[in-house]
């Protein structure tokens, strides 16, 4: 119910704030659609990869709802959604280490860009994370890094020893590591990836 003037009932006042919602509504939709359209993107992350959830423990899990900024280039130390270089439409989701012309090193499951690893800043404990081939739960040790631009969780699995692994970057490409350093899957599997396959 609406008042008019000296608190008479005003029968078009109803209708009138009706109408300036219904209007903030549209206009509220149709910026988001544009933002959608041509700025933002969502993708819920799937839960039929088993290989993909092991692989961005600890940061991530199946059926998270990320954001991503269309035609966005990732930095070093970013978490980006970069489609498989397979041609199999797929996404995959890795933290960068290495952009063109960046040497990569990864030594037991640490990663180094041009020569610099990332600190260590203190440990977050075991993490279990299912295996994608045997369903077994695998304890997995969790410490948190700081590259100078983002602090974020690692997982790696405190015995194994792969040796060190040299990688160059090539122009317009990017080096992906999984946040589970274990269970990958990322440039160790596939190699470098183009950039424009990536967004964050």
């Amino acid at each position: 119910m609406a008042l008019g003037e000296a608190g008479r009932y005003d029968p078009g006042g109803d209708s009138s704030f009706g109408r300036t919602l219904l209007w903030l509504t549209a206009i509220l939709g149709a910026i988001g659609l544009l933002l959608y359209l041509f700025v933002f993107d969502t993708w819920v992350i799937p839960s039929d990869d088993p290989q993909l959830t092991a692989s961005i423990a600890p940061t991530l899990s199946p059926d998270d709802r990320i954001l991503t900024r269309r035609g966005s280039a990732p930095v070093t130390g970013e978490l980006a959604r970069c489609f498989m270089p397979d041609g199999s439409g797929k996404y995959t989701i890795g933290r960068v280490f290495g952009l063109g012309g960046d040497s990569v090193e990864v030594t037991n499951e640490r990663v180094a860009v041009n020569g610099v690893f990332p600190k260590t800043r203190f440990g977050c404990g075991i993490v279990s994370v299912v295996h994608p081939v045997s369903g077994d739960a695998m304890p997995l040790t969790c410490t948190v890094e700081d590259n100078g631009s983002f602090v974020y969780s690692v997982l790696a699995h405190p015995e194994f020893r792969e040796g060190q692994r040299l990688a160059k970057v090539e122009p317009q490409k990017l080096w992906l590591v999984s946040d589970d350093r274990h269970i990958h899957k990322d440039s160790r599997d596939f190699g470098s990836i183009d950039v424009t396959s990536c967004e964050h």
